[in-house]
């Protein structure tokens, strides 16, 4: 089923109290992209813990649901590449997108660009000159299913290889590289022809997978405490952070040298979530969907491993698919990129911490 908006459990009044009285900031309105500004002079310019809106992708671009990965091009300036994704009628078909963060510039897919038909994956896993994303749901055919299988994505020569597929067939989970590695968290699996080799008894997932670049291989590891569908991740220390997801809080950690997790300070707000890493902390943007409301808001969290301790930030104006680190103008920034409104899509937003 598509799921243009997530859900998520409510928030007490009590919690609600407590955020109130701990935003150190609110979301900046959106402000046109401009004329393309040297990244250095672009970063100087950026007030703290703000969102400036930037670009959006052309109209009728695939970019729901889609995953980011970066990877810096010639002149050592980030690109975001967005890999799969929907369009609002739930087409498939979705061509390998770039943004330029440096120029604020969208490149054109071009004839014969890759496609890959998923949305939802386990998110992107960047080792060497490659970008990994495994899994997803697929609207090909008019009816939606996952499409489990696996592919390394080269922005060099621009093409997709299938890889090894997964020991299940699974989507909506996040993915994080340690040690050239590949650590993979699915949200869900599929379950419609069990007791086949690939499909789960049940869609709820929490079975961690590891694969090998060297030996083209996947290995299964200890299952996360906690389900953590469309939740957020990312790596610090060598060690797998996982955060929130649909009706859940929870933040897990995986220590690959003992194969074990543990539970930390949960999200001040618990719901679907997208994460990346900068500065030492794990970045956590948050939707939660007020069932009494009928209506979603977005918040942002940056977790300190050191102190074990949420502090909240200024949230997107939009909502996203996902959100990556950058250095921009040697400075660090955030940029939330994907899915679209009322048939737009959305723009680009870069957050200066």
């Amino acid at each position: 089923m598509l799921r243009p908006y997530p859900r998520s459990v409510l928030l007490s009044l009590a919690s609600l109290a407590v955020l109130a009285c701990g935003d150190d900031s609110t979301p900046t309105q959106p402000t046109p992209g401009g004329v393309p500004v040297p990244g250095a002079a672009l970063a100087d310019a950026l007030a703290p813990n703000t969102w400036t809106v930037k670009a959006a992708p052309r109209e009728g671009s695939f970019i729901n649901q889609a995953s980011a990965g970066v990877m810096n091009d010639a002149s050592g300036n980030p690109v975001v590449y967005l890999l799969g994704g929907r369009d609002d009628d739930g087409g498939c078909g979705a061509p390998v997108l770039a943004y330029r963060v440096a120029t604020n510039t969208w490149t054109s897919p071009g004839f014969g660009a890759p496609h890959l038909d998923v949305f939802d994956a386990n998110g992107v896993g960047r080792i060497g000159n490659l970008l990994y994303i495994s899994g997803g749901e697929s609207y090909c055919g008019g009816t939606s299913f996952i499409d489990g299988r696996f592919w390394a994505y080269n922005p060099a020569t621009n093409t997709l290889t299938e890889k090894p597929f997964p020991p299940k067939g699974t989507a909506q989970g996040v993915t994080g590289v340690i040690d050239g590695l590949l650590y993979v968290l699915p949200g869900e699996c599929a379950y419609d022809y069990f007791p086949k080799p690939i499909y789960c008894e049940d869609s709820p997932f929490r079975r961690l997978f590891r694969f090998n670049p060297a030996t083209n291989r996947w290995a299964t590891k200890k299952s996360a405490p906690h389900f953590h569908d469309l939740g957020a991740g990312g790596v610090i220390g060598r060690q797998f952070y996982v955060a929130g997801g649909e009706g859940t809080n929870t933040l897990d950690r995986y220590d690959p040298a003992t194969d074990t997790w543990k539970t930390l300070a949960p999200l001040p707000v618990g719901g679907t979530a997208r994460g990346t890493v900068m500065q030492g902390k794990l970045w956590v943007v948050v939707t939660h969907f007020y069932e009494n409301q009928g209506k979603s808001r977005t918040y942002a969290f940056a977790y300190n491993p050191a102190t074990n301790s949420w502090a909240q930030k200024a949230a997107p104006a939009y909502h996203h698919s996902d959100i990556v680190a950058v250095t921009l103008g040697g400075k660090p920034h955030l940029v939330a990129i994907g899915d679209s409104h009322d048939l737009t899509p959305n723009p680009v937003e870069l957050y200066t911490p």
